[in-house]
Parts: structure tokens; sequence; C-alpha cells
């Protein structure tokens, strides 16, 4: 093997670096002390959809059209899948060059694309479906594997630490053996193995660990996710010991991790300034009327939470939960004839109702830059209940994507007092333009993820003094096999962390895309469930 790509998702720093000195992370230690090692900088918003991919391709989401977990359109939204991606991966490319290549339990990787290897995709994959290519990988090993496992089966409330940090760690266990195995079974000259379970443990758990956090309190499992780091170290361990002596490693994440405070119903807000209408038809108004009095999503999930069947939820029909929370304020309440803007996505995204994007748009191309200026001035009131301003930053589409898909990409981003409060995801959780969430989590993302480099090429035991963004890692690998970097890559290659500085050439790897994969119902529904399961929906 060549190469060992390590994604281990939502990894920081803020806790590999301490738990590496004090010798809780062996192997991810070696790692930094003999290699070299630097943030990485996430996508926005620094969320694992549109990261991973903007990984895969060396492109940022205006160029591979990947903006989130699902793309708004006005009152409705679709689902991405792998067949969203606009620009080739490095698996296709590397294939094509004669290159062996495993992939396994990346996001956004379903369907599996064939490649000169195997693919095993990741969360965004059904239940049901073929997530695995050749279509029979997985059938040869699970006799003496097990089950192959992609997602947790356990969602966590307060009260079952037990048993949803046990479920955690046997996604871990299942990640880690079929990843070894796989290794030791199916040889490639580069392999790609991804950690789902540490981004889903620090959602739900960081204030446990965090005496810092507004809601910490004292408990037995305030260890839990450093547990989950250890396990995911020892896998790692095991991994080196099968590479051959001249091996490199790349250990990355798609973002960083810190504390999750409070959450923002942003469409609140843009009712509150005149900018979002609900229609007067009088089943809105009741339904406005019953958010007002706290009737509303919020207080569905904490009943259901409170008898102890929220794990039952994805068990009750696509069509049933719609039709329950169609009982509230939610996108089909809007008059969209008379909305400015709307938001759409679980760290602040806000779309303006474009003429000609969404349905039923109003803007003009002719009064964008105007429209949105009076919404950015708007945004100056968003505060809290002592007058503290929420607004960190506000970034605009152009100042972060540039590609033939950005009109596609959220209009303004936000960034909530420095990520430690993000947007509800959807319309709304309850009548409150700041309020908590309502599953409860305690943890959320940051930009600043990891990259750690190691092997013959690179420098050791270096901490660079810069930041490097994701979409350098695909170049960079080109670069570090000697070969050609694929000329359409936004990302540079990341000269500083090798020992001499790589010769780079740049060559034409476009090639035409697979036809587009369109889910069907039972599909969209295991995905769209596995997404709330998750807090991204």
């Amino acid at each position: 093997m060549k190469l060992l790509i390590l994604g281990i998702d939502g990894a920081t720093f803020d806790l590999i670096r301490p738990w590496a000195n004090e010798g809780k992370l062996p192997n991810l230690a070696k790692l930094m002390g003999s290699g070299v090692h630097t943030d990485l900088l996430s996508t926005l918003p620094p969320v694992t959809s549109p990261a991973w991919p903007s990984f895969m391709t060396g492109c940022n989401p205006g160029k591979h059209g990947v903006f989130d977990f699902i793309q708004p359109s006005g009152d409705s939204y679709s689902l991405v899948n792998a067949t969203r991606i606009q620009k080739p991966t490095m698996w296709q490319i590397l294939s094509n060059m004669g290159y062996r290549v495993g992939v396994l339990n990346v996001p956004v990787t379903y369907p599996p694309q064939p490649i000169n290897g195997f693919m095993v995709s990741g969360i965004l994959s059904p239940k049901q479906g073929t997530i695995c290519y050749p279509q029979d990988l997985i059938s040869r090993y699970q006799s003496t594997l097990g089950e192959y496992r992609i997602s947790p089966n356990i969602q966590y409330k307060a009260g079952n630490e037990e048993a949803y940090i046990a479920d955690i760690y046997d996604l871990i266990h299942a990640h880690g053996k079929w990843a070894i195995h796989l290794m030791q079974n199916e040889p490639v000259d580069v392999l790609m193995v991804h950690f789902i379970a540490l981004d889903i443990m620090m959602h739900a758990l960081w204030r446990l660990m965090d005496s810092n956090h507004p809601r910490h309190e004292l408990s037995p499992y305030q260890d839990g996710i450093l547990g989950g780091y250890k396990l995911v170290d020892a896998y790692i361990g095991q991994m080196l010991d099968l590479l051959p002596d001249d091996a490199h490693v790349i250990a990355m994440s798609d973002h960083g991790f810190g504390p999750l405070n409070r959450i923002v119903n942003l469409n609140n807000f843009l009712m509150e300034k005149g900018l979002l209408k609900l229609n007067r038809k009088p089943i809105t108004i009741l339904k406005s009327l019953a958010f007002k009095l706290g009737i509303s999503p919020a207080v569905i999930y904490r009943l259901v939470e409170l008898i102890g069947l929220q794990n039952m939820a994805t068990k009750v029909s696509k069509n049933t939960r719609n039709q329950v929370l169609g009982k509230f304020l939610n996108y089909d309440s809007v008059d969209w004839n008379q909305t400015v803007a709307y938001s759409m996505g679980h760290v602040g995204q806000i779309y303006l109702n474009m003429a000609g994007r969404e349905p039923n748009g109003i803007v003009t191309q002719a009064s964008y830059k105007r429209t949105r200026q009076d919404i950015v001035d708007a945004l100056q009131d968003l505060k809290d209940e002592n007058g503290r301003s929420l607004i960190t930053k506000i970034i605009l589409r152009e100042e972060t994507y540039h590609g033939p898909y950005t009109e596609k990409g959220p209009d303004i981003h936000l960034i909530l007092d420095d990520y430690n409060i993000i947007a509800y995801p959807l319309f709304a959780t309850n009548g409150k333009i700041v309020t908590e969430q309502i599953r409860g989590d305690s943890g959320c993302h940051r930009r600043e993820g990891i990259v750690i480099a190691h092997g013959p090429q690179f420098k050791q035991n270096v901490q660079l003094p810069i930041s490097a963004d994701i979409i350098d890692i695909a170049p960079t690998i080109f670069a570090l096999l000697g070969e050609d970097v694929p000329e359409h890559m936004d990302g540079a290659v990341l000269v500083d962390l090798f020992k001499t500085q790589p010769a780079v050439t740049y060559f034409d790897a476009e090639q035409e895309l697979r036809d587009a994969h369109t889910l069907n119902e039972a599909d969209n529904k295991q995905i769209e469930d596995r997404l709330r399961d998750l807090g991204y929906l």
C-alpha cells in the first residue's frame, strides 16, 4: 500500500493534542510526533455533506455542486447523493491512472461508483440499498465479520447514556474490524477509511465532558467521548502495523468541533423583520397562534422522548410524520409571493427567494444585491435576550463559492456566536427566535479540522504555523504519489508538508460523469430518517 487516508469525522486538535500529550492517544501522538500537522479549514458551512465532496474533488462547492445534506427549493428540498457531485473524485481519477483504490464508509459516496478496487458508502445510504462496489463485497466477509453497520441504532437522550455509548462504541468496532479485514484481504494502493462515530458522540455528549459548558453536569459518562477517541486510536494503531515501511498516512477531519449552547429560529427572525410572510389561510393563522402559545414540534419531541419512543420515530412512515409536522408552521405556510428570504440549513444559511431559482421567487437579479444588503442590515438586530449581538460574521455567497453551481448555494452565511449557536435546519422548532436545541445536542461543528501527514516524504515533528484548506488535500495526494495534479482542482499542493518541495505539474482529468441516480421513495425515506436521527433535519 502506498497511502492510507484516515477520515475521523469531526476530529479536533482541541481534544487530540492534550489527550495525545497525556499518553491517551498513542497512535495519533506517534503520527504527529514523527510527522507534520496543522489545522484544516472546512467548507462554509462546515458540514459533512459539502466538506467530503470538497475533499474528494479538490473543488469548492460552487464547482462540485453540493452545499448541504439537502438542496432547498422554496417550500421543498431534495436530498443529495454522490451523483450530485459534478466533478470527478480522486477515486475515479486514480482508478483511471491504474491505481487500485479502496474507499470505506465515506459520506456522500452513495450510490457507490465503479472504481478499480472497492467502495462501501457511508451515512447517506439507505438501509436496503446496494451500498458497496463490487456488489458482493460485503456478502463475501459478512459471515466472518457480522453485519456491516453504517450508523447508530440508538438515539441519544438524557438518561440512556450507557446504552447510547455502548452502541456508538460498537459502531467504531464494526468500522475498525472491517477496515482491518479489508486491508488484509483486498490489497489496494490507496485506502481511505472513515470513522463517523466520534462526530455523532460529540454532538450528544459534549456537555458531559466540558466543565465550561452552560449545561454541564457531573456524570459517570464524562469520559465517553475520550473512550471513543481511544477506540479509534487503537484501530489506527492496528492499521499502521499492517503498512509497509515506505507507506504514507494522512489523517484528517472534515471539520472540527466545539460546544453548542442554543439555536436560532432564523425564519422567525425573518418573519419579525417582514422578510418572510405567512399566507392568510385560516389554518395558517391557527398554526401561528399555536406557535405563539408554545404548541410546537419541540413540545411534541419532548413528549415522545419522555415516554421513551424517540427511537421509534423512524419506524413511522414519512407521510405520517409529515402529516404531524404539517399541523405546525412550516414552509407550506409561507406566502411565497410576498417573501423575500427564508432559511434552510442547520448552521446559518439564508436564501433569497429568487425568481428563476425558487418555484415562486420574487427577487430579480437586478434587485439581488440591494435586497441582500437589506437582509444583512436587518441581521444586525439579531440579539439575545440581554441585547448581545449573536452575529460573529456575515459571509456573502461570492466570498466563499465560485463556479457554475454557485447560484444554487446559500446567498448569506452566518457564523453565530463563534458557532456556539447554530440555526434550526428547517422552518422553526417553536415560536421563539433564540431557543434550546430540540434534541438536547450540546456540541457542534467548527471550521478548524485536523490534518496529520506521516511518511518518508513528509516533515517530522512539525506543527505548521498556517492552516490548510480541505480542498488542498486532493492535489497534495496526487503530488505525493508523483502524479500530475488535475487542473480543474481549486486546492493547492501543500508543499510545506514535504521535506523536499515536490515538482508540481498539471493535466486535464475531466471525464464524463455518471448518469444521475434518482433515489426511489423508499431510499429517500431511509436517508431522511438517518439525517433526522443525526439532528441534521
